[in-house]
Parts: C-alpha cells; sequence; structure tokens
C-alpha cells in the first residue's frame, strides 16, 4: 500500500536534503574504511560482539520465561511469522454478464393450414404490423394478420454468457391466451425483432432490437405421446435466435479502497497470463473501461466453458512478492497429489501459466483418475495434448467428468484430440457418442467427419461412420439436426405411416414409397431404398420438416418398425459427481446414479437447466414421454388444487 505524505512541501525537501547528507557521511565512512584495513576489522569485531549479545539475551530471557505463565506473552519476539501477501483477483473483483440475458418479442407465424387465426386487436397486434410493415417483402400486412393459415406468436429466447454477434440460440414460442389458434404445428416464424424488456409499474419498457429471430417451430406435442391440445399450442426453433450484437463479460471491484492504479495491476496480470485475437492482432483480453470495471475478451480455447475461465480468472494473483510465489508453487505441487483438492488445485495451475505446466504433467502420473482428470483438463485448456489419453478414458468410463472432458478435448486444435473425438463416437453409449458429436463439430465445424446437409430448409442430417450398433439422433437444443451414427440404418419391411397428403410404405424388397399430396406440390410419388437416410431425404424434396420427421419416428419406434435405435436429447442434466467408492464394481457407468453441483459447460448448456436431481441417462423417446406425463401430472395437481381455492373463495 502506498502511503502519501501530505506535510508542507518545504518539508519533504528538507527531509531529502537531510537523506542526502545522511548518505554523504555513509560514503565518507566507506571509503574511510577502505583506506584503514584496521577499522574494518574492529567494526566487524563489533558486529560479532553484538550478536553473541543478542544470542545471550534471548537465552536469559527464555530461563526467565520458564516460571512464567504459558500463557504470558515474551518480552522479545524475534521472528515474524511468514504470511503470504498474495493478492488474488478473486478476493476484490466481482464478474458481470455471467448469467442468461431474456430477450422477448413478437412475430407471425405462417404457413399453420388453417390452425391459426385472425389476430384479435390489442397493443401485441399493433406492435406486430409496424414490425411486417418494415419487412419489404410482405405487401399487405393487415391482410397477413387475418388468415386462418397464420398466428401471432409471443418468443422468448436467453443470451448465454460471452455470445457473440452473429451466434444463435434457442427460441420459446407460444400463443396468446386469447387466441382460437388450434394448433403451431409446421409452423414458420418469419424474421422478427428481439429486445430485452422490464415490467416497470403498469407497463413494459423495450430495450433496443438486440437479436433477430425466426425458423421452422417443433411443437410441445412432438416429444409427448398423449394427446394434449395445449402442447400444439407452444413450441420451440431450435437455433431460432440470432445476437445482433455481442454481450459484456467482465470484472468489478467491489469495494471502494482500491484505486484506478489497482485496476491497471489487474489488467495487467490478466494479460500477460491470456491474450486473444482481434483486428489490431493479438492482444491482451483485459481492458479498463473505468478505475472499478475491466472488460474481458474470452479466448478462443474457453468459448466452450465461459465459466471455467472465470474462475481460472479469479485464481490469477495481480500483486505477489517472489518469495511467497516460489512458496505457492511448492505448495499447489503437493495439493495436486490429493484427489479432495486436485479440481481446485488445478486450476490455480492453469491460472499460473507455464509455471504451473509441469506440476500438472507429474500429476498425469498420480494412480488416482480424479487427480489424473484434473490435471489432464487443466493441461488441455492450456494447449498441451499431454493428457488427451486420460481425457477421452474419462468421457468412457465416467458420466461425471464426461462432459467437462469431451469440452476440454474440443478447447484446442491437435491431430490427437480429433483421434480421440472420433474414437468416441464409436462407444455405444448414445450421450457419449452424441456428447463427442457435438465437441467434434464446435472444433471444427468444416471436418468431413461431421459435416452435413442443410435439408427442407429446416434442419441438417449428418451421417458419421460407427462400429457401435446403429442409432439416430434428434436434437432437443442448440439447432435442428439429425445424427445417425452408422450409414446402413433401414426401416423395416412392416414400415407405415399414414397422415394428411402423405403416406410412407416399405415395399418389403428393400425400397421405400412415399406418396404425397398439398396444395403445392399436387400429388407426388418417390421411390427410394429403404435406408433411414434416403427416406429423410426424400420427405425433405416434400417439404417434410424437422418436427414432423421427429413425430414420424417416434411412432414408428413404438411400434417397432425400426431397425436402430432413435435416441432424443442425449445431453446432460444438472447434479452428477464423482463418487470413486461407488464406481467400484457396483453399477455400470451410463446407469451411474451420481450428482455434481458444477454449472456444465456452455457447449451443452442452453439456460433451461433445471437443479433438480434425477439420475442421469441417455433419454428415449419413450423415457422422455414419460417425464414430461409426470411433470405434466404434477402441473395438473397443483392446478387442480388453485381452482379448488378460487371456488372456495380464495387461497388458503
Amino acid at each position: 500500500m502506498t502511503l502519501h505524505n501530505e506535510s508542507n512541501p518545504s518539508d519533504s525537501n528538507n527531509q531529502s536534503l537531510g537523506k542526502l547528507e545522511v548518505r554523504s557521511s555513509r560514503n565518507q565512512t566507506s571509503q574511510t574504511e577502505a583506506r584503514n584495513p584496521n577499522q574494518q576489522i574492529l567494526k566487524v569485531s563489533r558486529r560479532l560482539f553484538l550478536a553473541g549479545a543478542v544470542v545471550t539475551a534471548a537465552g536469559c530471557q527464555k530461563l526467565i520465561g520458564r516460571g512464567q505463565s504459558p500463557d504470558t506473552t515474551p518480552l522479545v519476539q524475534l521472528y515474524d511469522e511468514n504470511v503470504s501477501k498474495t493478492k488474488y483477483i478473486g478476493d476484490i473483483c466481482g464478474i458481470y454478464g455471467l448469467n442468461f440475458a431474456k430477450v422477448d418479442g413478437i412475430g407471425i407465424a405462417v404457413g399453420l393450414n388453417g390452425t391459426g387465426s385472425a389476430t384479435k386487436p390489442g397493443s401485441q397486434r399493433d406492435q406486430l404490423i409496424r414490425d411486417l410493415e418494415l419487412n419489404k417483402n410482405i405487401e399487405d400486412a393487415k391482410a397477413l394478420i387475418k388468415s386462418d393459415d397464420t398466428e401471432l406468436v409471443v418468443m422468448y429466447g436467453l443470451l448465454p454468457p460471452g455470445i457473440k454477434k452473429g451466434d444463435t440460440f434457442d427460441l420459446k414460442v407460444t400463443v396468446l391466451g386469447s387466441s382460437d389458434a388450434t394448433s403451431l404445428e409446421n409452423g414458420t416464424v418469419l424474421i422478427s425483432r428481439l429486445r430485452p424488456m422490464r415490467r416497470l409499474g403498469r407497463g413494459v419498457k423495450q430495450g433496443h432490437v438486440t437479436a433477430l429471430g425466426k425458423g421452422g417451430i417443433v411443437v410441445d406435442a412432438t416429444f409427448d405421446a398423449r394427446q394434449d391440445q395445449s402442447k400444439q399450442l407452444h413450441g420451440v426453433i431450435l437455433g431460432g435466435g440470432k445476437a445482433l450484437e455481442d454481450r459484456p463479460l467482465g470484472l468489478a471491484i467491489r469495494t471502494d479502497d482500491f484505486s484506478a492504479k489497482t485496476t491497471t495491476q489487474i489488467s495487467r496480470a490478466i494479460n500477460s497470463r491470456f491474450t486473444a485475437i482481434s483486428t489490431q492482432g493479438r492482444k491482451g483480453v483485459a481492458e479498463p473501461k473505468t478505475d472499478k470495471q475491466i472488460e474481458l475478451v474470452i479466448p478462443d480455447s474457453y468459448r466452450l466453458n465461459v465459466g471455467r475461465y472465470l474462475a481460472v480468472i479469479k485464481n490469477i494473483a495481480y500483486s505477489e512478492p517472489v518469495a511467497d510465489r516460489v512458496n505457492r508453487m511448492e505448495e499447489l505441487d503437493r495439493e495436486m497429489s490429493q484427489p479432495s483438492q486436485a479440481g481446485e488445485t488445478a486450476l490455480k495451475l492453469e491460472a499460473l501459466g507455464k509455471e504451473g505446466i509441469p506440476a500438472l504433467k507429474r500429476a498425469l502420473r498420480h494412480h488416482d483418475l480424479e487427480v489424473q482428470f484434473h490435471a489432464a483438463q487443466a493441461l488441455a485448456y492450456s494447449g498441451h495434448a499431454d493428457g488427451v489419453e486420460i481425457l477421452v478414458k474419462a468421457a468412457k468410463d465416467e458420466p461425471a467428468f464426461r462432459w467437462h472432458a469431451m469440452t476440454a478435448l474440443a478447447s484446442f486444435d491437435d491431430i490427437s484430440t480429433g483421434i480421440g473425438l472420433s474414437d468416441l463416437m464409436q462407444v455405444e453409449s448414445a450421450e457419449t457418442r452424441y456428447g463427442a458429436f457435438r465437441a467434434m463439430r464446435a472444433r471444427s465445424s468444416n471436418d468431413p467427419l461431421v459435416a452435413g446437409d442443410w435439408l427442407a430448409g429446416q434442419f441438417h442430417l449428418h451421417e458419421i461412420p460407427s462400429d457401435a450398433p446403429p442409432m439416430i439422433h434428434f436434437s432437443r437444443a442448440k439447432r435442428p439436426e439429425i445424427v445417425l451414427f452408422g450409414h446402413d440404418q433401414t426401416l423395416s419391411d412392416e414400415f407405415l405411416h399414414v397422415e394428411t397428403g402423405l403416406t410412407v410404405r416399405s415395399n418389403g424388397n428393400g425400397t421405400v414409397s412415399v406418396n404425397s399430396y398439398s396444395a403445392k406440390y399436387g400429388e407426388e410419388k418417390i421411390v427410394c431404398t429403404n435406408k433411414i437416410s434416403d427416406v429423410i431425404r426424400a420427405l425433405a424434396k416434400l417439404d417434410y420438416g424437422y418436427g414432423s420427421l421427429m413425430k414420424m419416428f417416434r411412432v414408428a419406434n413404438q411400434s417397432d418398425m425400426l431397425n436402430t435405435r432413435l435416441v432424443v436429447n442425449a445431453i446432460p442434466k444438472l447434479g452428477r459427481t464423482y463418487s470413486p467408492d461407488e464406481s467400484i464394481g457396483q453399477l455400470a457407468p451410463e446407469k451411474s446414479n451420481r450428482y455434481v453441483a458444477e454449472p456444465l459447460p456452455e457447449l451443452f448448456r442452453t439456460g433451461q437447466e433445471t437443479s433438480s436431481k434425477r439420475r442421469v441417462e441417455e433419454e428415449t423417446v419413450g423415457e422422455i414421454a414419460k417425464e414430461i406425463a409426470a411433470e405434466q401430472e404434477a402441473n395438473d395437481t397443483r392446478w387442480s388444487k388453485i381452482m379448488k381455492g378460487l371456488t372456495k373463495g380464495g387461497f388458503e
């Protein structure tokens, strides 16, 4: 801490002159001693005598103290306690921008084939007309909203921490309570504006437009086997939101006891550890905005796990004496060998940068899996591939480490990480296969292994070579995608799907006939092989969308008409942890009843996660239907209690 001298300036000058005089006197003495060696000898003798006197006095003090009470404070304290003076960023800084920011908007869903309704008068209708009139492709906005083939919808989305301009996110869609619509199925929302909104008193304050939304609606009924009409009026647009600006992320000093100098000190410490590529070249990630606020850029290696990046930032020391740093390095090296401390210690070593790498590499040789995993993860985010094999093993064998291990593998571009993720797509576990696919695509979307096709203007189709049993996976978050693990997946010879305007029938000879009738295309017939990928492509040519395909395959799966395994949304829920004692010879890793309170990496987060501690395992369509039915039953029970209270005259 710097002490400011507030005395008279002339006093300062006098003090300075006094120091100069003392320094001059000392110099003269040194010169005299240099000319007279005997004086040097006498000086050394005096020092030895004084040292002996101090030791003798200390000994006497010790003898005197023996007859005193043990609680008596010694009169002389020769040595100060070795207290670390290291100061960490997390001790004085909080984080802003780490939450999910909600944006809302209204839009028009088209293509509903008579299941929509004319929009009723109101403020939402007026706002919709104003927005539609800005769309140059719409000639008559008022006529459009009067059609039963359209419906006014309300949308909201959650902007994740650190989202960049152009990034996408999911949108929830619903109709107004006063609507006469019967279904949003097969609807497509035209481009709409999304804003942050806040209720103030009786009104709503709107912010400026920060995102756009559009895309095909997947209604909730697609995931529900029950015939629930309300599920037809709510849905999601996967990846339908698009950010128009970056969300700021940074640090804020929590106390007033620090000056702008501290902010500069903290920024310098962060920038000595992290840099990122910008339009001006490579530069530090931290930039002071005020004397209390520092804005952060997210390096590429942490873009899939922003939470870890900020945890590392908080463990960076912004002020540390050299001796304390040496002692801290030795202490962290020892703590890294303790499984209970390995996670936190690995973050601290990661925060040190190059200095922490040797200790992390030594920890890879530890006998305990937890120590190995935390060390390998920290090395991966630091750009070192030494622990790749351990991360692959953790993803395969331990569900508690799986999501973090795969995110770490996707954090840097190395041939070994690509091979590791490719291997993970060959295992039987559905969540491991799909998680590895998502990690590989996030690592390099142009990789031929995970490249896919955009079909019907609505969804992606990917075909992944796999030696494991065939599987088809439908996403329920991030983006509309169908992933086929194994090229030769087929429909059974008994396959038959019939709905209004469409019949898909297996011919029993390795081919499938698709017969369609629509006002747009008239009557069409396509014959293709019974390979699932060929059938999907044939239906896409007829504008058969993502939600309709998922519904068709769900019904086929329930009727045993698929020669493959159907899985939906094989991603984690919150609540899984690592418990080594439970994992030995009791339960298969996939069925592990273990939980973790740590947040998921952004690679797998959507902002819609709940913290309920349910068993975390791969989800099949049947399991999803049961889960939704149970939740709906609970909601129905709560609603019936509310209605009962109302009929009695109020809540109890």
